[in-house]
Protein backbone atom coordinates (compact mmCIF):
# COMPACT_ATOMS: atom_id res chain seq x y z
CA UNK A 1 0.00 0.00 0.00
CA UNK A 2 1.15 3.62 -0.98
CA UNK A 3 1.76 5.67 1.66
CA UNK A 4 0.49 9.15 1.24
CA UNK A 5 -0.02 12.32 3.37
CA UNK A 6 -2.67 11.84 6.39
CA UNK A 7 -5.88 13.89 5.68
CA UNK A 8 -8.32 12.63 8.57
CA UNK A 9 -8.85 10.97 11.38
CA UNK A 10 -9.65 8.02 9.72
CA UNK A 11 -6.86 7.79 7.82
CA UNK A 12 -4.72 8.57 10.84
CA UNK A 13 -6.36 5.56 12.84
CA UNK A 14 -5.40 3.35 9.96
CA UNK A 15 -2.08 4.27 9.53
CA UNK A 16 -1.42 4.02 13.58
CA UNK A 17 -2.66 0.68 13.72
CA UNK A 18 -0.06 -0.14 10.92
CA UNK A 19 2.65 1.74 13.05
CA UNK A 20 1.61 -0.46 15.77
CA UNK A 21 1.79 -3.66 13.97
CA UNK A 22 5.07 -3.07 12.55
CA UNK A 23 6.59 -2.27 15.63
CA UNK A 24 5.25 -5.45 17.26
CA UNK A 25 7.05 -7.34 14.72
CA UNK A 26 10.29 -5.72 15.29
CA UNK A 27 11.52 -5.76 11.90
CA UNK A 28 15.51 -5.61 11.12
CA UNK A 29 16.86 -1.78 10.88
CA UNK A 30 17.76 -2.58 7.08
CA UNK A 31 14.21 -4.41 6.43
CA UNK A 32 11.47 -2.51 3.83
CA UNK A 33 9.24 -2.69 6.75
CA UNK A 34 11.58 -0.68 9.11
CA UNK A 35 11.66 1.84 6.51
CA UNK A 36 8.43 1.76 6.04
CA UNK A 37 7.67 2.32 9.84
CA UNK A 38 9.82 5.30 10.07
CA UNK A 39 7.95 6.60 7.02
CA UNK A 40 4.56 6.11 8.96
CA UNK A 41 6.09 7.82 11.92
CA UNK A 42 6.62 10.76 10.04
CA UNK A 43 3.31 10.90 8.65
CA UNK A 44 1.66 10.53 11.77
CA UNK A 45 3.63 12.85 14.00
CA UNK A 46 3.06 15.56 11.36
CA UNK A 47 -0.71 14.86 11.54
CA UNK A 48 -0.14 15.13 15.57
CA UNK A 49 1.51 18.52 15.24
CA UNK A 50 -1.64 19.89 13.28
CA UNK A 51 -4.80 18.29 14.60
CA UNK A 52 -3.48 18.41 17.77
CA UNK A 53 -1.67 21.59 18.48
CA UNK A 54 -1.83 23.33 21.71
CA UNK A 55 -3.43 26.65 22.21
CA UNK A 56 -2.01 29.85 23.71
CA UNK A 57 -3.56 30.18 27.45
CA UNK A 58 -5.91 32.68 27.50
CA UNK A 59 -5.06 35.79 29.19
CA UNK A 60 -7.82 36.35 31.22
CA UNK A 61 -7.50 32.44 32.68
CA UNK A 62 -4.53 32.85 33.33
CA UNK A 63 -5.81 35.74 35.36
CA UNK A 64 -8.58 34.34 37.17
CA UNK A 65 -6.19 30.92 37.89
CA UNK A 66 -3.66 33.23 39.62
CA UNK A 67 -6.10 35.12 41.77
CA UNK A 68 -7.95 31.75 42.62
CA UNK A 69 -4.58 30.49 43.28
CA UNK A 70 -3.48 32.84 45.81
CA UNK A 71 -6.20 33.54 47.27
CA UNK A 72 -7.21 36.61 46.20
CA UNK A 73 -10.54 38.32 45.28
CA UNK A 74 -11.60 41.02 42.45
CA UNK A 75 -10.78 43.83 44.86
CA UNK A 76 -7.39 42.72 45.21
CA UNK A 77 -7.31 42.48 41.20
CA UNK A 78 -9.07 45.91 41.73
CA UNK A 79 -5.74 47.20 43.07
CA UNK A 80 -3.38 46.25 40.72
CA UNK A 81 -5.14 47.37 38.02
CA UNK A 82 -6.50 50.67 39.13
CA UNK A 83 -10.26 50.60 40.22
CA UNK A 84 -13.30 47.77 40.79
CA UNK A 85 -15.27 48.99 37.78
CA UNK A 86 -12.05 48.52 35.38
CA UNK A 87 -11.31 44.98 37.04
CA UNK A 88 -14.98 43.87 36.60
CA UNK A 89 -14.82 45.08 32.86
CA UNK A 90 -11.39 42.99 32.53
CA UNK A 91 -12.35 39.87 33.84
CA UNK A 92 -15.67 39.75 31.84
CA UNK A 93 -13.45 40.20 29.07
CA UNK A 94 -15.74 44.29 28.18
CA UNK A 95 -11.83 45.53 28.44
CA UNK A 96 -8.72 44.99 26.67
CA UNK A 97 -5.16 44.98 28.55
CA UNK A 98 -2.95 48.22 28.46
CA UNK A 99 0.62 48.11 28.22
CA UNK A 100 0.69 49.45 31.58
CA UNK A 101 -1.75 46.90 33.27
CA UNK A 102 0.05 44.12 31.69
CA UNK A 103 3.53 45.11 33.43
CA UNK A 104 1.28 45.59 37.02
CA UNK A 105 -0.19 41.97 36.44
CA UNK A 106 2.91 40.60 35.54
CA UNK A 107 4.82 42.51 38.13
CA UNK A 108 2.27 41.87 41.28
CA UNK A 109 0.81 38.64 39.75
CA UNK A 110 4.00 36.90 37.94
CA UNK A 111 2.24 36.04 34.89
CA UNK A 112 4.47 36.06 32.05
CA UNK A 113 4.06 38.69 29.15
CA UNK A 114 4.01 37.35 26.73
CA UNK A 115 0.89 34.90 27.53
CA UNK A 116 -0.88 38.69 28.80
CA UNK A 117 -0.64 40.18 25.36
CA UNK A 118 -2.43 37.31 23.53
CA UNK A 119 -5.87 38.29 22.85
CA UNK A 120 -8.48 36.17 25.00
CA UNK A 121 -10.47 34.11 22.99
CA UNK A 122 -13.84 34.43 22.51
CA UNK A 123 -16.22 33.13 24.98
CA UNK A 124 -19.84 32.32 25.01
CA UNK A 125 -22.31 35.08 26.32
CA UNK A 126 -25.29 33.68 28.65
CA UNK A 127 -28.59 34.74 26.55
CA UNK A 128 -30.26 34.69 29.64
CA UNK A 129 -27.66 37.14 31.38
CA UNK A 130 -28.66 39.73 28.44
CA UNK A 131 -31.06 42.82 28.83
CA UNK A 132 -33.28 42.18 26.27
CA UNK A 133 -34.33 46.05 26.64
CA UNK A 134 -31.66 46.94 25.38
CA UNK A 135 -32.32 46.00 22.11
CA UNK A 136 -33.34 48.82 19.02
CA UNK A 137 -37.37 47.11 18.87
CA UNK A 138 -38.61 50.53 17.96
CA UNK A 139 -36.05 50.75 15.04
CA UNK A 140 -36.53 47.42 14.34
CA UNK A 141 -39.87 46.97 13.81
CA UNK A 142 -39.38 50.57 11.52
CA UNK A 143 -37.19 48.65 9.11
CA UNK A 144 -39.35 45.70 9.34
CA UNK A 145 -36.94 43.34 10.90
CA UNK A 146 -39.71 42.07 13.24
CA UNK A 147 -42.58 39.74 11.96
CA UNK A 148 -45.49 42.01 12.09
CA UNK A 149 -47.74 39.39 12.27
CA UNK A 150 -46.37 37.70 15.28
CA UNK A 151 -46.24 41.28 17.29
CA UNK A 152 -49.82 41.64 18.80
CA UNK A 153 -49.70 40.82 22.43
CA UNK A 154 -45.85 40.05 21.91
CA UNK A 155 -43.40 41.43 24.28
CA UNK A 156 -40.14 43.65 22.78
CA UNK A 157 -38.44 40.25 24.15
CA UNK A 158 -40.59 37.94 22.69
CA UNK A 159 -40.59 39.52 19.29
CA UNK A 160 -36.07 40.26 19.95
CA UNK A 161 -36.28 35.94 20.64
CA UNK A 162 -37.94 35.12 17.86
CA UNK A 163 -35.91 37.35 15.30
CA UNK A 164 -32.69 35.99 16.77
CA UNK A 165 -34.09 32.59 16.24
CA UNK A 166 -34.35 33.03 12.74
CA UNK A 167 -30.38 32.82 12.27
CA UNK A 168 -30.24 28.99 13.89
CA UNK A 169 -31.53 25.96 12.70
CA UNK A 170 -32.12 24.87 16.19
CA UNK A 171 -34.25 27.72 16.82
CA UNK A 172 -32.26 29.26 19.92
CA UNK A 173 -30.13 32.46 19.60
CA UNK A 174 -27.53 30.91 18.78
CA UNK A 175 -25.64 33.94 17.33
CA UNK A 176 -25.81 35.62 20.83
CA UNK A 177 -23.82 33.05 22.54
CA UNK A 178 -20.57 34.38 20.63
CA UNK A 179 -18.07 37.10 21.49
CA UNK A 180 -18.76 40.05 18.69
CA UNK A 181 -14.53 40.70 18.35
CA UNK A 182 -14.03 44.58 17.43
CA UNK A 183 -16.85 45.48 20.16
CA UNK A 184 -15.71 48.12 22.47
CA UNK A 185 -18.75 50.06 23.18
CA UNK A 186 -20.89 48.86 25.82
CA UNK A 187 -23.73 50.60 24.53
CA UNK A 188 -23.89 49.68 21.08
CA UNK A 189 -23.48 45.43 21.75
CA UNK A 190 -27.07 45.06 21.66
CA UNK A 191 -27.62 46.62 18.30
CA UNK A 192 -24.77 45.55 16.42
CA UNK A 193 -25.84 41.71 17.84
CA UNK A 194 -29.08 42.44 15.86
CA UNK A 195 -27.49 44.23 13.37
CA UNK A 196 -24.93 40.98 12.71
CA UNK A 197 -28.53 38.92 12.63
CA UNK A 198 -30.47 40.66 10.13
CA UNK A 199 -26.90 40.39 7.96
CA UNK A 200 -27.10 36.90 8.75
CA UNK A 201 -30.65 36.49 7.44
CA UNK A 202 -30.44 38.19 4.32
CA UNK A 203 -27.08 36.09 3.49
CA UNK A 204 -28.90 32.58 3.92
CA UNK A 205 -31.77 34.25 1.43
CA UNK A 206 -28.89 34.98 -0.89
CA UNK A 207 -26.03 32.27 -0.52
CA UNK A 208 -25.27 30.05 -3.56
CA UNK A 209 -26.44 26.77 -2.14
CA UNK A 210 -24.18 25.09 -4.65
CA UNK A 211 -21.28 26.57 -3.99
CA UNK A 212 -19.08 25.58 -0.42
CA UNK A 213 -16.29 27.84 0.45
CA UNK A 214 -13.08 26.40 0.54
CA UNK A 215 -10.56 27.54 2.96
CA UNK A 216 -7.34 28.93 1.35
CA UNK A 217 -9.32 30.14 -1.99
CA UNK A 218 -9.01 34.10 -1.19
CA UNK A 219 -5.70 34.60 -2.09
CA UNK A 220 -4.06 37.70 -2.55
CA UNK A 221 -4.00 37.26 -6.65
CA UNK A 222 -7.95 37.01 -6.19
CA UNK A 223 -8.09 39.74 -3.98
CA UNK A 224 -6.31 42.37 -6.74
CA UNK A 225 -8.76 41.06 -9.21
CA UNK A 226 -11.25 42.47 -6.33
CA UNK A 227 -9.49 45.66 -6.79
CA UNK A 228 -9.84 45.84 -10.44
CA UNK A 229 -13.24 45.58 -10.02
CA UNK A 230 -13.13 49.28 -8.74
CA UNK A 231 -12.73 50.61 -12.12
CA UNK A 232 -16.03 49.69 -13.44
CA UNK A 233 -19.53 51.41 -12.32
CA UNK A 234 -20.81 48.30 -11.53
CA UNK A 235 -18.07 47.23 -9.88
CA UNK A 236 -19.56 46.73 -6.46
CA UNK A 237 -22.38 44.11 -7.87
CA UNK A 238 -19.51 42.25 -9.67
CA UNK A 239 -17.56 42.29 -6.78
CA UNK A 240 -20.65 40.52 -4.77
CA UNK A 241 -20.78 38.18 -7.75
CA UNK A 242 -17.55 37.17 -7.64
CA UNK A 243 -17.61 36.74 -3.79
CA UNK A 244 -20.16 34.31 -4.33
CA UNK A 245 -18.66 32.00 -6.74
CA UNK A 246 -15.91 31.55 -4.08
CA UNK A 247 -18.48 30.61 -1.36
CA UNK A 248 -18.22 34.25 0.10
CA UNK A 249 -21.85 36.09 0.77
CA UNK A 250 -21.73 40.07 0.90
CA UNK A 251 -24.51 41.86 2.06
CA UNK A 252 -25.35 45.67 2.60
CA UNK A 253 -27.25 46.89 5.44
CA UNK A 254 -27.12 50.72 6.58
CA UNK A 255 -25.93 50.69 10.43
CA UNK A 256 -28.26 50.71 13.31
CA UNK A 257 -28.59 54.21 15.39
CA UNK A 258 -25.37 55.38 17.11
CA UNK A 259 -22.87 52.31 16.41
CA UNK A 260 -21.08 54.00 14.09
CA UNK A 261 -20.64 50.32 12.44
CA UNK A 262 -18.37 50.31 8.93
CA UNK A 263 -18.71 46.25 8.38
CA UNK A 264 -18.27 42.93 9.90
CA UNK A 265 -16.71 39.15 8.93
CA UNK A 266 -18.97 36.40 10.21
CA UNK A 267 -17.97 32.78 9.74
CA UNK A 268 -21.38 30.75 9.71
CA UNK A 269 -21.69 27.24 10.05
CA UNK A 270 -18.35 27.60 7.43
CA UNK A 271 -19.53 29.69 5.35
CA UNK A 272 -18.10 33.62 5.24
CA UNK A 273 -20.19 36.38 5.28
CA UNK A 274 -19.45 39.95 4.64
CA UNK A 275 -21.91 42.42 5.79
CA UNK A 276 -21.15 46.64 5.02
CA UNK A 277 -22.89 49.45 6.06
CA UNK A 278 -22.06 52.09 3.77
CA UNK A 279 -21.86 54.50 6.66
CA UNK A 280 -20.20 56.74 4.16
CA UNK A 281 -21.09 56.72 0.39
CA UNK A 282 -17.93 57.27 -1.06
CA UNK A 283 -16.16 54.89 -3.23
CA UNK A 284 -12.82 54.91 -1.96
CA UNK A 285 -14.73 54.05 1.85
CA UNK A 286 -16.81 50.98 0.07
CA UNK A 287 -13.66 49.51 -1.92
CA UNK A 288 -11.36 50.01 1.22
CA UNK A 289 -13.86 48.76 3.86
CA UNK A 290 -14.31 45.66 1.48
CA UNK A 291 -10.92 44.37 1.14
CA UNK A 292 -10.74 45.02 4.72
CA UNK A 293 -13.42 42.34 5.70
CA UNK A 294 -12.04 40.17 3.04
CA UNK A 295 -8.64 40.41 4.74
CA UNK A 296 -10.40 39.16 7.84
CA UNK A 297 -11.58 36.54 6.07
CA UNK A 298 -8.45 35.20 4.07
CA UNK A 299 -6.12 35.56 7.57
CA UNK A 300 -8.32 35.60 10.47
CA UNK A 301 -11.71 34.27 10.79
CA UNK A 302 -11.94 30.55 12.21
CA UNK A 303 -12.99 28.65 15.76
CA UNK A 304 -11.53 30.87 18.12
CA UNK A 305 -12.84 34.19 15.82
CA UNK A 306 -16.30 33.85 14.28
CA UNK A 307 -17.19 37.53 13.66
CA UNK A 308 -14.96 40.62 13.46
CA UNK A 309 -16.92 43.64 14.11
CA UNK A 310 -15.93 47.05 12.74
CA UNK A 311 -16.70 50.21 14.45
CA UNK A 312 -14.85 53.62 14.30
CA UNK A 313 -13.31 53.27 17.23
CA UNK A 314 -10.03 51.52 18.47
CA UNK A 315 -10.81 47.72 18.53
CA UNK A 316 -9.87 45.26 21.04
CA UNK A 317 -7.91 43.38 18.60
CA UNK A 318 -6.12 46.26 17.42
CA UNK A 319 -3.32 43.23 16.35
CA UNK A 320 -5.82 42.02 13.89
CA UNK A 321 -7.25 45.40 12.70
CA UNK A 322 -4.19 47.20 11.91
CA UNK A 323 -3.14 43.99 9.79
CA UNK A 324 -6.48 43.97 8.14
CA UNK A 325 -5.71 47.84 7.15
CA UNK A 326 -2.36 46.82 5.49
CA UNK A 327 -3.01 44.42 3.59
CA UNK A 328 -6.05 46.09 2.56
CA UNK A 329 -4.10 48.63 1.55
CA UNK A 330 -1.62 46.41 0.21
CA UNK A 331 -3.80 44.40 -2.68
CA UNK A 332 -4.82 48.00 -3.91
CA UNK A 333 -1.20 49.79 -3.97
CA UNK A 334 1.78 47.45 -3.63
CA UNK A 335 3.96 49.51 -1.03
CA UNK A 336 7.09 49.95 -3.00
CA UNK A 337 4.91 51.13 -6.04
CA UNK A 338 3.23 53.39 -3.79
CA UNK A 339 6.54 54.99 -1.60
CA UNK A 340 7.73 55.43 -5.87
CA UNK A 341 4.75 57.26 -7.81
CA UNK A 342 4.26 60.55 -8.45
CA UNK A 343 1.25 60.52 -6.60
CA UNK A 344 3.11 59.98 -3.25
CA UNK A 345 4.99 62.30 -3.68
CA UNK A 346 3.19 65.40 -5.29
CA UNK A 347 -0.51 64.26 -4.44
CA UNK A 348 -0.96 65.95 -7.89
CA UNK A 349 -4.73 65.44 -9.53
CA UNK A 350 -2.51 64.01 -13.07
CA UNK A 351 -0.50 61.49 -10.73
CA UNK A 352 -3.26 60.16 -9.30
CA UNK A 353 -5.10 59.52 -12.53
CA UNK A 354 -1.76 58.12 -13.81
CA UNK A 355 -1.51 55.83 -10.86
CA UNK A 356 -4.88 54.00 -10.78
CA UNK A 357 -4.76 53.69 -14.65
CA UNK A 358 -1.35 51.53 -14.41
CA UNK A 359 -2.97 49.60 -11.60
CA UNK A 360 -6.46 49.49 -12.98
CA UNK A 361 -8.02 50.94 -10.02
CA UNK A 362 -10.87 53.85 -9.16
CA UNK A 363 -8.48 56.97 -8.86
CA UNK A 364 -11.04 57.40 -5.08
CA UNK A 365 -9.15 54.37 -4.12
CA UNK A 366 -5.87 56.56 -4.29
CA UNK A 367 -7.30 59.78 -3.39
CA UNK A 368 -8.76 58.34 -0.10
CA UNK A 369 -5.31 56.69 0.27
CA UNK A 370 -3.22 60.14 -0.04
CA UNK A 371 -6.22 61.79 2.64
CA UNK A 372 -5.69 58.83 4.91
CA UNK A 373 -2.33 58.73 5.20
CA UNK A 374 -2.07 62.73 5.18
CA UNK A 375 -5.01 62.91 7.88
CA UNK A 376 -6.31 65.73 5.10
CA UNK A 377 -10.03 64.86 3.99
CA UNK A 378 -10.20 68.39 2.28
CA UNK A 379 -7.75 67.62 -0.09
CA UNK A 380 -8.60 65.72 -3.89
CA UNK A 381 -12.24 65.98 -2.68
CA UNK A 382 -13.32 66.29 -6.70
CA UNK A 383 -12.00 62.57 -6.97
CA UNK A 384 -13.57 60.78 -3.18
CA UNK A 385 -17.06 62.29 -3.37
CA UNK A 386 -20.59 60.71 -3.23
CA UNK A 387 -20.82 57.56 -5.40
CA UNK A 388 -23.99 56.69 -5.49
CA UNK A 389 -23.10 52.59 -4.53
CA UNK A 390 -26.28 52.45 -2.02
CA UNK A 391 -28.45 53.18 -5.40
CA UNK A 392 -26.57 50.15 -6.59
CA UNK A 393 -27.16 47.75 -3.44
CA UNK A 394 -30.68 49.52 -3.73
CA UNK A 395 -30.07 50.68 0.01
CA UNK A 396 -30.71 54.16 1.66
CA UNK A 397 -27.27 55.48 3.29
CA UNK A 398 -27.69 57.45 6.52
CA UNK A 399 -24.25 59.05 6.64
CA UNK A 400 -23.08 59.82 9.65
CA UNK A 401 -25.15 61.86 11.68
CA UNK A 402 -25.90 59.21 14.44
Amino acid sequence: MKLRVIRDDLQYAALLEQAKELAISDPSPDSEEAERLAIISVLLEKYEEERFKLETPDPIDAILYRLAELGLKQKDFATIVGSRSRASEILARKRGLTIEMIRAIHEHLKIPAELLIAHPRDRDVDPEDLDWSKFPVREMKKRGWLDSDLAQGKTGEDLIRSFFARTSAHHAPVLLRKTLTGVQNEESRYAIYAWVARVLVRARDLRKVDVRYVQGSITDEFLRQIAKLSRSPDGPLLAREFLAMKGVTLVVEPHLPKTRLDGAAILDDGAPVIGLTLRYDRVDYFWFTLMHELIHVQRHLGRQHATFVDQDEMSNDEEKELEANIYAAEAFIPRQIWKSSDAYRTRKHEAVIQLADTLMIHPAIVAGRIQRETSNYRILKELSGVSGIGKLFQVSTQGDEE
